[in-house]
């Protein structure tokens, strides 16, 4: 991630922590389809299983902001957070390790892209879950949206060489009835990054999308996401 054209190595990396709070048992970064593999050994009821998660992706390289500039997968792992004060805010502050999803998923998949050299430049960010057919969306929901009121201050964030961050998170935005959306700014940085959580069924989806000029329109890539959920669940009625 590159904020501002005029930060160093240092204040790049620091930069890039704070948009991906993550480990490497959630990783949502690597050259492959990671962070968390479908767990077969959890109880898989449906209607949407662990195999079709890799649907509720975006294909690398099949995404543009800028014309001819594909975003692709990159290997975030050493862009990591491992810590954020308060700790309830750490999956509003920033994507990965997903501490804001039930820990009962039947499976999980993730994938990060960006367009890599750009001083400019965009990333996108998803994991998406199953959970046995129990899950309760809409409990589970209204708990992101409660989550989110509550951490409407400062939140600092930290990686493994204890560079501290402070995220700025914002208000909840309208959106549909299966979307909780926010979004998050790096305090003395132009970065923004729009969270969008999704849940319907017994899967949950997290799209984030961050730029410095907020230049992608997180929308359309819910619209679709809903739309591909909805897809999955009338090929299983």
């Amino acid at each position: 991630m590159v904020p501002d054209g005029s930060l160093g190595r240092g204040a790049l990396a620091g930069a890039v922590r704070w948009v991906v709070l993550a480990s490497c048992v959630a990783l949502a970064g690597c050259s492959t389809v990671v962070a968390g593999r479908p767990t077969h050994s959890r109880i898989d009821s449906g209607p949407i299983h662990p195999s079709q998660l890799d649907e509720l992706l975006t294909p690398s390289s099949a995404f543009s902001v800028v014309r001819g500039k594909p975003l692709v997968e990159q290997d975030m792992q050493t862009a990591l957070f491992v810590g954020a004060d308060p700790a309830e805010c750490q999956g509003v502050a920033g994507y990965g390790r997903y501490p804001l999803f039930p820990k009962d998923y039947t499976g999980r998949e993730a994938r990060t892209q960006d367009d890599d050299g750009r001083k400019d430049q965009h990333q996108l960010l998803e994991v998406s879950a199953t959970y046995p057919g129990t899950f309760d969306a809409v409990r589970f929901l209204d708990s992101v949206r409660q989550t989110v009121s509550g951490c409407q201050h400062p939140v600092t964030a930290w990686g493994d060489d204890r560079h501290k961050i402070t995220v700025n998170p914002g208000p909840l935005t309208a959106s549909s009835p299966e979307v909780v959306h926010w979004t998050t700014n790096l305090v003395g940085e132009q970065w923004i990054c729009d969270f969008a959580v999704i849940a319907k069924a017994n899967v949950i989806a997290q799209i984030v999308t961050c730029s410095p000029t907020r230049s992608i329109d997180v929308q359309p890539l819910v619209t679709k996401r809903l739309r591909k959920i909805g897809e999955l669940l009338n090929s299983t009625a």
